[in-house]
């Protein structure tokens, strides 16, 4: 069933009638007028001649076209924010109804690009029409510059293009295109075009329908409607998404419609508009008095021809295969879809009369008319009713919006009936399921039933999927980690049911698998960094069951962040991208329209070296009339599973509900469970024990009292020295897990003051030539190490090295602390200014506490370089950093700062080894070494190894009292 041919040209979200073009000057072009008796002829047309067979004319406007009155104002409209920089002066569609068959329609336009980006639209006019039934009449083309109108007819170049628009959807219409080439056009010009396209599709039998939009997304200066024809066509009217209503009135003995409108504001457009709902207002006009006429229309189009000899034979045949009669709908239905090869050759009448059932069979092509009856032909030989049903992809239920007529439908299907149960099946469609009960059931929304009875003799009825219809998306994510000493695996799959099953069918049979694996796995490599696809994908496709399964492989060599014997991993969930979707609008106008399968779950399952612990949390839930999201997580022995499950209730989100609706989106979007920490090593493990008792007998010496801070430290630094070990013994030793866990030990030793051990381990790293992110762990790791030992300048190198890398871990203050060990306090300054401007809260007043000491080295400058941040510092709520800036500053005094270090118990020990050292420091870059020294010696005693003010300390020690300043 082909579309009406009309004005293809013009934007078909905008206005039906309109290639418009611009403001100022309105030339009316003047209709023929009789020669009056007695005056000469014109010795020469006006016109230009058309080339010999050129498909169209040019000539005058015909003598029915009206003048418009008088514009009341020169005032106009300003396009809309985000949309095409253009504007229309002046739309003029006027229509003329002879007594029976000979529509002629007449379209004046004026049209002015606004910048460059539209100036091709403008200055290349489209007009689109029929010649099988149709002629192009071009009456004017002309410039309007600055007051003064060009005519350009003449000088146009007319290009009447052959080229099928719609080959690519295997449809021939015959629709021809005169492109309208109009040179020296410039931003700011009024384009101005008249013809008129005279004759209509004699299939309709000299009945007039047509939609007439009233706005679109472009400012129309000026838009003038009008349609006049004989009393005897009664004309129904109805406004679409308007209240809009045009005049009547007769004239000449003419009935007559006419709208006109001024100063016509855009209509913007949004994403994701349900095609039910009308955005763009418009006026529909028929000349159908109710639905049965145009049901009286169409069957005489698709009256079914006697049983054929050939068809009579395919009945036999299906009969023959299929033992039910519901077995037998769906042989008939697969023989149609997929044996009978769709190509529309809509020429003339064509474009909605059937071929008789045999010559489809014949041909094996035919479009979804010529299937339709051949299907239900079929259908009729096994005693099946069935009756084609016509139906609007682009209308949806939405037709029901609008008035009985031809024009609101633009494909067939076949309303099938067996026993109590009502099928609407497509014989257009390819790869569907085997049965009626697995098959996907597209939601045409409404549909006229030609021939029925009953309900289906009143109007369109509702065409919605069965309840028992399947349409869902299952995703699983299977990550094997339980081989330490192999890459991670993981394996994901994609089972598409039903519906959704035939749409992924469709999309493999015209991009190929690879090409689907090829994006699929794009998503996860972009998702997951490291991750690489190894091997084929696997395909499982069975119509049977009607599901459509992709599996993709990958490999990883160290997912996740490893931290003292755990990996925290965080998973993608891609897969629920579309399900949880809003519009990008911030105020929504029109519905949006959640048009994905019915149902989604992804599965995320992951598979560790150890049995998992713990109790998974309780499952959560969010829910309303538009979607329900739940997820949970499951727990069995070695494996993680969880569950996110996505339920579509209701295919449109109406502007009233859309802010609770992102609310809720919002809160969805929170809940998958994507991250998970799985234990590499078992520390309940009874083969750990001495190596516990071990650890418990050499932190006996840091042990005062209650376990404070300073202790926890040390302990944890000693459990993640000994999971680090353990964990190496089970790991591919020349592995990245085994670079991240040796770099991890190497920070470990340093933390517990095992320098040397910690220099090893991370030249053991480096040895390794691992990624930029392991090895920027360990320069971290060497260059502590070298000042742990007494080696500032080999630890400068190291840290140099590490900002040079790039990597997410910079060396932070430790470079400008290197370079204020070695003397050099200039560069210090300037390493720290830059790592302070990167930098924030107690981690940057750490580092201006080193700038101070760098700035109060040259030239006494210390307060000076931390005045703006100790004039920002809240006292009231200041933590230990600014107690420390504030005593460097002067605003605090030594007395008062040791008074705030032993404020908290289990902080004691850590905040007097920094009180201490940054005590000293002051006095020393005060050239007061010597009543430094003592402080030094406080800051080490307290036993607070893990702090690099206790390492340094000891080094300013060992430098004793002679060393420069």
């Amino acid at each position: 069933m082909a579309r009406k041919p009309g004005l293809a040209w013009m934007p078909a979200v905008a206005l039906a009638m309109t290639l418009a073009m611009a403001p100022q000057a309105q030339a009316q072009v003047q209709p023929a007028r009789p020669v009056a008796k007695g005056q000469p002829a014109r010795a020469a047309s006006a016109y230009p001649a058309a080339p010999a067979g050129a498909g169209y004319r040019f000539g005058p406007a015909p003598g029915w076209v009206k003048a418009l009155p008088p514009a009341a104002d020169t005032a106009r409209v300003e396009p809309a924010a985000g949309t095409k920089a253009r504007r229309e002066p002046l739309v003029d569609l006027q229509i003329h109804l002879a007594p029976r068959s000979a529509t002629a329609t007449y379209v004046h336009l004026q049209r002015v690009a606004l910048d460059s980006s539209t100036l091709r639209d403008v200055s290349e006019p489209q007009i689109s029409f029929n010649p099988a039934y149709q002629q192009l009449v071009i009456h004017a083309a002309a410039v309007l510059r600055d007051g003064q109108r060009q005519d350009r007819l003449k000088a146009a170049r007319v290009e009447l293009m052959r080229r099928e628009q719609q080959l690519e959807r295997q449809m021939i219409d015959g629709v021809r295109t005169a492109l309208v080439v109009l040179s020296d056009v410039r931003v700011g010009d009024v384009v101005e075009i008249a013809y008129t396209v005279e004759g209509e599709n004699p299939i309709f039998e000299g009945r007039f329908a047509s939609l007439l939009h009233v706005a679109s997304d472009d400012p129309i200066d000026r838009l003038h409607l009008r349609i006049e024809g004989p009393p005897e066509r009664p004309l129904q009217v109805r406004g679409v998404a308007t209240d809009l209503q045009p005049e009547r009135f007769t004239e000449g003995g003419l009935q007559v419609l006419r709208v006109l409108r001024e100063h016509v504001a855009p209509v913007p457009d949004e994403t994701s508009t349900p095609p039910w709902f009308k955005v763009f207002p418009a006026l529909h006009v028929s000349e159908y008095a109710g639905w049965p006429e145009v049901d009286r229309w169409a069957r005489q189009l698709f009256a079914p021809e006697p049983l054929q000899p050939a068809v009579a034979e395919q009945v036999a045949a299906i009969r023959a295969r299929a033992a039910t009669p519901e077995q037998q709908v769906a042989e008939a239905l697969r023989f149609v879809q997929d044996e009978i090869r769709y190509f529309s050759v809509s020429l003339g009448e064509s474009s909605h009369r059937p071929k008789p059932a045999s010559q489809t069979l014949a041909d094996r092509l035919g479009d979804c008319k010529d299937k339709v009856m051949l299907l239900n032909a079929l259908l009729a030989g096994l005693g099946i009713d069935a009756r084609p049903t016509l139906v609007s992809t682009l209308r949806n239920r939405g037709l029901r919006n609008f008035l009985p007529a031809h024009d609101v439908f633009d494909h067939v299907i076949s309303r099938v009936r067996l026993g109590g149960a009502v099928y609407f099946l497509d014989p257009t469609l390819n790869g569907q399921g085997l049965s009626l009960d697995k098959r996907g059931y597209l939601p045409y929304g409404a549909g006229l039933v030609i021939g029925g009875e009953g309900a289906e003799a009143a109007g369109p009825v509702a065409i919605m999927p069965p309840a028992f219809a399947a349409d869902s998306l299952d995703f699983r994510q299977d990550w094997d980690l339980s081989d330490l000493r192999r890459p991670a695996q993981l394996r994901t799959s994609m089972k598409a049911t039903g519906l959704a099953a035939e749409r992924w069918r469709a999309i493999a049979a015209q991009a190929g698998v690879d090409r689907i694996a090829e994006t699929l796995g794009g998503f996860y490599v972009k998702a997951v960094p490291g991750l690489v696809s190894v091997g084929a994908p696997a395909l499982r496709d069975d119509r049977e069951s009607n599901e459509f399964e992709l599996t993709l492989q990958f490999e990883h060599p160290a997912p996740g962040r490893y931290r003292r014997g755990q990996l925290e991993l965080e998973f993608p969930t891609v897969e629920l991208g579309d399900a949880l979707s809003v519009p990008p609008e911030a105020r929504r106008r029109y519905p949006f329209w959640l048009d994905g399968p019915r149902s989604l779950e992804l599965r995320i399952a992951i598979t560790g070296p150890q049995a998992l612990s713990g109790t998974p949390p309780a499952p959560q839930q969010v829910a309303d009339k538009h979607f329900s999201f739940q997820a949970r997580v499951e727990v069995k022995d070695r494996t993680l599973v969880s569950v996110n499950r996505f339920e579509r209730r209701s295919d449109e989100v109406l502007p009233a509900d859309m802010e609770a609706y992102r609310e809720r989106i919002g809160r969805a979007r929170q809940l998958p469970n994507n991250q998970a920490r799985v234990a590499l090593v078992d520390v309940r493990d009874k083969a750990l024990e001495p190596q516990f008792a071990s650890i418990d007998k050499r932190l006996e010496k840091y042990r005062a009292g209650r376990p404070d801070l300073l202790y926890q430290m040390l302990q944890a630094g000693e459990i993640a020295r000994l999971v680090d070990t353990s964990l190496l013994d089970r790991v591919d030793p020349r592995g990245r897990m085994a670079a991240r866990v040796l770099a991890e030990r190497a920070e470990a030793n340093n933390l517990l003051g095992d320098f040397a051990a910690g220099l090893a381990d991370a030249e053991a790293v480096l040895k390794l030539e691992p990624p930029a992110e392991e090895a920027a762990a360990a320069l971290a790791a060497r260059g502590v190490a070298l000042v742990g030992l007494g080696q500032p300048a080999q630890a400068l190198a190291a840290f140099n090295e590490q900002a040079r890398l790039g990597s997410s871990q910079p060396p932070g203050s430790w470079l400008g602390t290197t370079h204020y060990l070695l003397g050099d306090y200039a560069q210090a300054e300037a390493a720290l200014r830059d790592n302070a401007a990167n930098t924030t809260g107690e981690v940057r007043q750490f580092t201006l506490l080193w700038l101070y000491l760098a700035a109060e080295r040259q030239g006494g400058r210390g307060r000076a370089a931390i005045a703006d941040e100790l004039a920002s510092v809240d006292t009231g709520r200041e933590g230990w950093g600014s107690l420390l800036l504030r005593y460097l500053g002067g605003a605090l005094d030594r007395e008062a700062l040791l008074k705030a270090a032993r404020a908290k118990p289990e902080e004691e020990r850590l905040r007097l080894a920094e009180a201490y050292f940054f005590i000293g420091q002051q006095l020393a870059a005060q050239g007061r070494r010597g009543e430094a020294l003592p402080w030094f010696e406080r800051a080490v005693a307290t036993q607070a190894v893990p702090y690099r003010e206790v390492t340094i300390a000891r080094w300013e020690l060992q430098r004793g009292a002679g060393a420069p300043p």
